[in-house]
Protein backbone atom coordinates (compact mmCIF):
# COMPACT_ATOMS: atom_id res chain seq x y z
CA UNK A 1 0.00 0.00 0.00
CA UNK A 2 1.31 3.76 -0.47
CA UNK A 3 -0.24 7.40 -0.38
CA UNK A 4 -2.33 8.17 -2.99
CA UNK A 5 -1.86 11.25 -5.10
CA UNK A 6 -4.42 13.23 -6.75
CA UNK A 7 -3.93 11.50 -10.01
CA UNK A 8 -4.00 7.70 -8.61
CA UNK A 9 -7.45 7.73 -8.05
CA UNK A 10 -9.65 5.53 -9.68
CA UNK A 11 -11.48 7.73 -11.75
CA UNK A 12 -14.12 6.26 -14.41
CA UNK A 13 -13.97 2.66 -12.47
CA UNK A 14 -17.01 1.38 -10.87
CA UNK A 15 -17.73 1.51 -6.90
CA UNK A 16 -18.00 -2.40 -6.58
CA UNK A 17 -17.82 -2.95 -3.09
CA UNK A 18 -17.78 -0.94 0.70
CA UNK A 19 -16.23 -2.40 3.70
CA UNK A 20 -16.07 -0.91 7.03
CA UNK A 21 -15.08 -0.77 10.44
CA UNK A 22 -17.07 0.86 12.86
CA UNK A 23 -14.78 3.10 15.91
CA UNK A 24 -16.59 1.80 19.00
CA UNK A 25 -15.62 4.33 21.85
CA UNK A 26 -17.44 7.12 20.67
CA UNK A 27 -20.77 5.72 21.95
CA UNK A 28 -22.82 8.10 20.60
CA UNK A 29 -25.65 8.58 17.52
CA UNK A 30 -23.45 9.22 14.76
CA UNK A 31 -21.53 6.62 12.83
CA UNK A 32 -17.64 7.00 13.27
CA UNK A 33 -15.46 4.68 11.56
CA UNK A 34 -11.87 3.48 11.76
CA UNK A 35 -11.54 2.50 8.31
CA UNK A 36 -13.34 2.47 5.17
CA UNK A 37 -12.43 0.37 2.02
CA UNK A 38 -13.99 1.73 -1.24
CA UNK A 39 -13.13 -1.20 -3.88
CA UNK A 40 -13.16 -0.56 -7.50
CA UNK A 41 -12.39 -2.88 -10.70
CA UNK A 42 -8.95 -3.61 -9.70
CA UNK A 43 -8.06 -1.16 -7.12
CA UNK A 44 -8.98 -0.21 -3.59
CA UNK A 45 -8.83 3.36 -1.87
CA UNK A 46 -8.44 2.60 1.91
CA UNK A 47 -9.23 5.95 4.52
CA UNK A 48 -8.18 5.69 8.34
CA UNK A 49 -7.91 8.36 9.98
CA UNK A 50 -4.69 9.77 11.97
CA UNK A 51 -5.22 10.31 15.77
CA UNK A 52 -2.64 12.89 16.24
CA UNK A 53 -3.94 15.07 13.89
CA UNK A 54 -7.14 13.98 12.65
CA UNK A 55 -6.32 14.20 9.23
CA UNK A 56 -7.50 11.21 6.49
CA UNK A 57 -4.96 9.27 5.65
CA UNK A 58 -5.22 7.60 2.03
CA UNK A 59 -4.24 4.10 0.88
CA UNK A 60 -4.04 2.68 -2.63
CA UNK A 61 -3.80 -1.25 -3.13
CA UNK A 62 -4.03 -3.36 -6.46
CA UNK A 63 -7.12 -5.43 -5.36
CA UNK A 64 -9.52 -7.97 -6.21
CA UNK A 65 -12.96 -7.19 -4.86
CA UNK A 66 -13.93 -9.09 -1.74
CA UNK A 67 -16.84 -11.00 -0.84
CA UNK A 68 -18.53 -8.04 1.28
CA UNK A 69 -21.67 -9.56 1.84
CA UNK A 70 -23.83 -6.29 2.21
CA UNK A 71 -22.50 -2.94 1.88
CA UNK A 72 -23.68 -0.33 4.46
CA UNK A 73 -27.12 1.51 3.94
CA UNK A 74 -25.40 5.11 3.28
CA UNK A 75 -23.49 3.62 0.51
CA UNK A 76 -25.77 1.50 -2.24
CA UNK A 77 -26.90 3.77 -3.98
CA UNK A 78 -23.21 4.28 -5.07
CA UNK A 79 -22.65 0.38 -5.95
CA UNK A 80 -22.33 -0.12 -9.47
CA UNK A 81 -21.86 3.90 -10.39
CA UNK A 82 -18.67 5.28 -11.45
CA UNK A 83 -15.72 7.16 -10.02
CA UNK A 84 -16.03 10.83 -11.55
CA UNK A 85 -14.36 13.01 -9.53
CA UNK A 86 -12.57 13.46 -5.80
CA UNK A 87 -11.71 16.08 -3.84
CA UNK A 88 -8.87 16.36 -1.02
CA UNK A 89 -9.05 19.35 1.20
CA UNK A 90 -6.83 20.74 3.26
CA UNK A 91 -8.27 22.82 6.65
CA UNK A 92 -7.04 26.37 7.64
CA UNK A 93 -4.22 24.82 9.40
CA UNK A 94 -2.93 22.71 6.66
CA UNK A 95 -4.31 19.46 7.68
CA UNK A 96 -5.77 17.18 4.99
CA UNK A 97 -8.88 16.55 7.09
CA UNK A 98 -12.17 15.68 4.10
CA UNK A 99 -12.38 13.55 1.13
CA UNK A 100 -15.37 13.89 -1.07
CA UNK A 101 -16.05 11.08 -3.69
CA UNK A 102 -18.23 11.98 -6.69
CA UNK A 103 -20.02 9.21 -8.12
CA UNK A 104 -21.48 9.22 -11.55
CA UNK A 105 -21.64 13.15 -11.72
CA UNK A 106 -19.11 15.76 -11.43
CA UNK A 107 -20.74 16.96 -7.86
CA UNK A 108 -20.07 16.11 -4.46
CA UNK A 109 -22.04 12.14 -3.12
CA UNK A 110 -20.12 11.35 -0.30
CA UNK A 111 -17.76 12.72 2.20
CA UNK A 112 -15.16 11.73 4.84
CA UNK A 113 -14.13 13.57 7.64
CA UNK A 114 -11.35 12.85 10.21
CA UNK A 115 -12.62 14.32 13.89
CA UNK A 116 -12.09 12.82 16.88
CA UNK A 117 -9.46 10.20 15.72
CA UNK A 118 -12.57 8.41 13.76
CA UNK A 119 -14.02 9.01 10.24
CA UNK A 120 -17.26 10.73 10.21
CA UNK A 121 -19.77 10.17 7.13
CA UNK A 122 -21.95 12.94 5.12
CA UNK A 123 -23.75 12.51 2.05
CA UNK A 124 -24.38 15.27 -0.41
CA UNK A 125 -27.62 15.93 -1.66
CA UNK A 126 -28.70 18.92 -3.34
CA UNK A 127 -30.93 21.62 -2.48
CA UNK A 128 -34.37 22.02 -4.52
CA UNK A 129 -36.39 25.30 -4.20
CA UNK A 130 -39.36 25.13 -2.24
CA UNK A 131 -42.47 25.77 -4.25
CA UNK A 132 -44.86 28.84 -3.28
CA UNK A 133 -48.26 28.01 -2.20
CA UNK A 134 -49.03 30.56 -5.31
CA UNK A 135 -47.23 27.79 -7.19
CA UNK A 136 -48.66 24.88 -5.85
CA UNK A 137 -52.40 26.69 -6.58
CA UNK A 138 -51.73 27.23 -9.86
CA UNK A 139 -50.41 23.25 -10.66
CA UNK A 140 -53.49 22.23 -9.17
CA UNK A 141 -56.03 24.43 -11.93
CA UNK A 142 -54.12 23.04 -14.94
Amino acid sequence: MKNMGIDEFPIGQILTAVSIVEYKEDGGDRLCLDKVQLFFQDTSVTLLPIADTDEVEILLENATVPAVADPPFWCKSFIGKKLMTVWVCDNDQGYQDNVIFGFEYLHPSITFVAECSSLLVFLCEPVYRVKSVTDLQYSQVS
